[in-house]
């Protein structure tokens, strides 16, 4: 049965990692794996990389469609993704499951084309715009160390000042553990 695993939190050095790539025939994927996905939905997220949960591999796992109470769960699991192009603007309000209870407005691309390895270890090529757009941008960018208040205005950013310093400041020995 699948667990939930403790979400890291702004302030844990692994947020600030850019993440090593992964075999598709890693062991430790087939118990991994189903964790995080479960850790995924039971933090009403619609994605998650796996540094957010403290492993150090490019893995993410999404469902854009998880807000969607009418649709069925179909997570994507995404090894080594990266983004192959980039087109158009577009903003809205993001927020993450390691920024709890922070959002802000961010601009993304509009329309990617990503490429990604599945769990059977096949390159998988895809074009998405909108939302899923904004989605996968975000959990790839985990992927880099980077979090979505990087991205902000320096205005929006300038607001949140206060909050990011206070959550980043409770890390202990760079690690800082959400368990509820």
């Amino acid at each position: 049965m699948a667990k939930v695993l403790d979400i890291r939190i702004l302030g844990d050095d692994i947020l600030r990692k850019k993440l090593q790539e992964v075999d598709p025939k890693d062991p430790f994927l087939k118990d991994f794996i189903p964790d995080l996905i479960h850790t995924m939905y039971i933090r009403d997220g619609v994605g998650l990389a796996a540094n957010q949960v403290g492993v150090d591999k490019r893995i993410v796992v999404i469902d854009p469609h998880t807000a969607d109470e009418e649709k069925e769960q179909n997570p994507i699991v995404m090894l080594n993704p990266k983004i192959l192009e980039r087109d158009g603007k577009q903003i809205g309000d993001e927020g993450c499951i390691s920024v709890p209870y922070i959002f802000a407005p961010v601009v993304r691309d509009k329309k990617i084309v990503y490429e990604y390895t599945d769990l059977e270890g096949k390159t998988i090529t895809k074009e998405t715009e909108g939302y899923e757009a904004v989605i996968i941008q975000h959990e790839l960018d985990h992927l880099d160390g980077i979090v979505f208040t990087d991205r902000l205005a320096p205005l929006a950013k300038l607001k949140l000042k206060t909050k990011l310093s206070q959550m980043e400041s409770t890390a202990v020995d760079g690690v800082n553990i959400r368990k509820d």
